[in-house]
């Protein structure tokens, strides 16, 4: 076994999204998937040395299969130090295979107890607004800008790995290590994934000289019903709306909620593609309305939803045609 530590750029401020806690960013290299039969051989930390104050970026590495004792060993000594494990996909992947390999050596862990911040399960929560072909993470760093040099995957490491035990290559080494160092190294980047997400859901209204600024929480489809629920900010306190209209109501407490619901119907927008839309025909707040999605469709039709992707951009457009409707209606 062998221990590799580098201290690493600067990273964003983790305190924007963990406040009060000493993370550690988590990745394991496997021989395969399976935790009964295959073994972990490389385990990558990041984490911020609070003495030195920097980044550091900590590989244990086992040059066989022989040493994954070692390897879980040494993590089992590291991990206790810290408040929260952060992965992407290892509430289901790497937390529970190093529990079982642990247990198999009779390694006493608690890795399974400690809090985590998985970013593949709060992303997958929120993949109904992004534009996305999948939700591996090389393709939320591309959606990000980030390009990394690695050209290998896990799975191509598995062959590296095997090919270094027989020869001791350290070429091969280097790759794997790169890998996991990559996968580490940008995982904390992608924390801004976060920051995309709520720049996509949020919406910014001019009217009567201020600003508006709308937050979507949620959005609900009840049989022909889209119910969108939103979060106020700088609005005039004293309003408070209950708007019922053909096509349409709005439901504006002073509590800054914003409840806005849309009658909708379901077509085809390709011969293979679903739709959830609105006929703006039918809607007088919405004549000005214009469709932005990639689709071609009727001049009247301004699309909600594609398959299971909400069509973000109409929807915000949507939500600020209204609510400048609905105060001018109501004279606020």
């Amino acid at each position: 076994m062998e221990v590799y530590n580098y201290i690493v750029e600067p990273k964003a401020d983790m305190t924007r999204y963990f406040r009060n806690k000493d993370i550690c960013f988590l990745d394991i290299e496997t021989t395969g998937l399976n935790r009964r039969y295959d073994q972990i051989y490389l385990i990558g930390l990041l984490f911020f040395n609070y003495e030195t104050q920097n980044w550091n970026l900590k590989q244990i590495f086992a040059h066989n299969v022989k040493g994954e004792r070692y390897v879980l060993e040494k993590l089992n000594d590291i991990i206790k130090g810290f408040d929260l494990i952060v992965t992407y996909n290892g509430n289901s992947f790497d937390l529970p295979f190093i529990y079982h390999r642990s247990r198999k050596y009779s390694i006493d862990t608690d890795i399974l107890d400690m809090d985590t911040f998985d970013i593949y399960r709060k992303i997958r929560a929120q993949k109904s607004y992004l534009e996305l072909e999948n939700l591996k993470l090389k393709t939320i760093e591309e959606e990000l800008g980030i390009y990394r040099e690695d050209e290998y995957s896990g799975k191509d490491c598995i062959d590296l790995y095997y090919s270094y035990m027989n020869t001791g290559n350290e070429t091969l080494r280097n790759k794997i290590l790169k890998h996991n160092y990559d996968d580490l190294y940008y995982l904390a980047d992608i924390m801004e994934i976060f920051e995309y997400i709520e720049d996509i859901k949020s919406i910014r209204v001019p009217f009567g000289g201020d600003v508006i600024d709308i937050k979507i929480e949620d959005i609900l489809e009840i049989e022909d019903i889209l119910k969108i629920h939103c979060r106020v900010s700088n609005a005039n306190e004293h309003v408070d709306i209950i708007h019922y209209e053909d096509g349409f109501n709005m439901d504006w407490g002073k509590n800054d909620s914003l409840i806005v619901e849309l009658e909708f119907n379901k077509g085809m927008v390709t011969p293979t593609k679903g739709c959830s839309f609105i006929n703006k025909a039918n809607i007088y707040a919405f004549k000005d309305l214009k469709d932005f999605s990639h689709f071609v469709v009727p001049r009247d039709i301004v699309l909600l939803k594609v398959e299971d992707r909400y069509e973000m951009k109409n929807i915000k457009y949507i939500l600020a045609a209204l609510i400048k409707y609905v105060l001018t209606e109501q004279n606020i």
